[in-house]
C-alpha cells in the first residue's frame, strides 16, 4: 500500500529525479543529502530511498545501482509542479515561442504560427513539439439550396469547395411562409458568397443585428444545419517540430523504441488522440510512460494543453519525449505557449 510520503520524502524523491534528469545515470546514496537540502546521514537517506522503493517512486537496474525514478514517481514529482497554480510562472522558453509569433510579422496566420512554434519548442527544449490547427475547415461554401419538402419540413442543401455536397431535413415546429424561405435562400448566397467556412463566418451571417426578428428567428432554425457542415468539413491537421532530435538528443538514447515514436508521427491516429484529450482540460494534461493506453506510447511522456477561445477550445499543443524529461520546463513550456495561442486565434474565430 502507497503510504503519503513525508517532507524528507519528498525532497529525497525530488532530488533523485532531478539528478536522473540531468544525468541519465542511476543516482546513489551518496550525496542525497546535500542535494536534498538535508542534514542527514548516508545511512538514513539509504533507509529511506530503500522506503521509496518499497513504496514504488523508485527502482534501481541492478543490486549495486543507484535509484532510478519509476513512472509513478515522475506523477508523483509532476503533481506537485502542477499544484498551487505553479505552472502559471515564467519560462524564458516561452519568451523565445513569444518571439517566433511576432517574428516576420505573422499576424492572425494561425497555421504560420504553429510551424514557427512548434519549431521553437523542439529547439528550446529538445523534444518533439506537436500541435493540432484550430477545428475549422479550408472549404468555402459554394451554394446553399432551401426546399420545402412538406408544410413542417425544410430540406437543406450546401455545396463545398472540395466537391461536398451535403443534404439534410429540418423539422419545423410551424409551417414557413415560401417568401421567407426564398428570402433566405438569397441572403445566405450573397452573405457567404465562397468565403471560406469559419465558425466566425457562420455567427456574423446567422446573428446579423441588422435583421428583423422574424428572419433572424427563421435564420435560428437553420443553425444546426451549419454546425453539422462545420463539423464534417473539419479538418485536423497537426504541426510536429524538431522530429529529427530524435537521433541526436543523448536524452533519447535510453529509449529502446524510437522507431515506434517516428511510426507514430506517420500513423497520427494515437497520437491524436491523446492530444485531443487535451481540448476537454482546462489546464495541462501529462501523461507520462504507463500511463497511455497504446503500447507503443508507453516509453514516453505527453504534456499537452488545449487553446482557443474562454467557451471552446480549437486546438492543443504538446512537447512528446522520454518519460525522463525536464516536466518542470515542459508544463510551463506547454501552458504558456497555449495562452500565447489563445490570443493569436481570438481575432481571427
Amino acid at each position: 500500500m502507497v503510504m503519503t510520503l513525508t517532507d524528507r520524502q519528498r525532497l529525497i524523491l525530488n532530488a533523485v529525479i532531478t539528478q536522473y534528469v540531468d544525468t541519465g545515470a542511476p543516482v546513489p546514496s551518496k550525496g542525497l543529502a546535500a542535494a536534498a537540502g538535508l542534514d542527514i546521514s548516508s545511512s538514513t537517506v539509504r533507509s529511506e530511498c530503500a522506503t521509496l522503493e518499497e513504496q514504488g517512486y523508485l527502482t534501481h537496474p541492478h543490486t549495486s545501482a543507484g535509484r532510478i525514478p519509476t513512472d509513478f514517481g515522475y506523477r508523483k514529482f509532476v503533481d506537485q509542479l502542477m499544484s498551487g497554480g505553479s505552472i502559471r510562472a515564467s519560462s524564458r522558453v516561452a519568451v523565445r515561442v513569444a518571439d517566433s509569433v511576432s517574428r516576420d510579422n505573422l499576424g492572425g496566420e494561425v497555421e504560420a504560427a504553429l510551424r514557427e512554434i512548434t519549431a521553437a519548442m523542439s529547439e528550446a527544449t529538445n523534444l518533439i513539439a506537436l500541435a493540432l490547427a484550430p477545428m475549422v475547415s479550408g472549404a468555402r461554401l459554394c451554394h446553399v439550396e432551401l426546399l420545402t419538402l412538406q408544410m413542417n419540413q425544410l430540406m437543406y442543401v450546401f455545396i463545398v469547395s472540395t466537391g461536398g455536397v451535403m443534404k439534410g431535413v429540418l423539422e419545423l415546429s410551424a409551417p414557413v411562409d415560401s417568401g421567407l424561405i426564398d428570402w433566405a435562400r438569397t441572403y445566405l448566397n450573397e452573405t457567404l458568397n465562397n468565403q471560406t467556412l469559419t465558425a466566425r463566418l457562420i455567427r456574423r451571417v446567422l446573428h446579423n443585428p441588422e435583421l428583423s426578428n422574424r428572419e433572424a428567428s427563421f435564420l435560428n432554425t437553420l443553425a444546426p444545419a451549419f454546425t453539422k457542415l462545420m463539423d464534417e468539413q473539419y479538418q485536423e491537421e497537426m504541426f510536429v517540430g524538431g522530429a529529427s532530435r530524435l537521433l541526436v538528443e543523448s536524452q533519447m538514447q535510453d529509449v529502446a523504441s524510437l522507431r515506434d515514436l517516428l511510426l507514430l508521427l506517420e500513423e497520427k491516429y494515437l497520437l491524436l488522440r491523446v492530444l485531443r484529450s487535451a481540448l476537454s482540460s482546462g489546464t495541462v494534461v501529462v501523461r507520462i510512460g504507463s500511463e497511455h493506453d497504446a503500447t507503443e506510447l508507453r516509453p514516453f511522456s505527453v504534456v499537452a494543453a488545449g487553446y482557443g477561445l474562454p467557451q471552446r477550445r480549437l486546438g492543443t499543443v504538446s512537447l512528446v519525449g522520454p518519460t525522463r524529461m525536464d516536466y518542470e520546463t515542459a508544463i510551463h513550456t506547454v501552458w504558456e505557449t497555449a495562452q500565447i495561442l489563445s490570443k493569436l486565434v481570438e481575432d481571427r474565430y
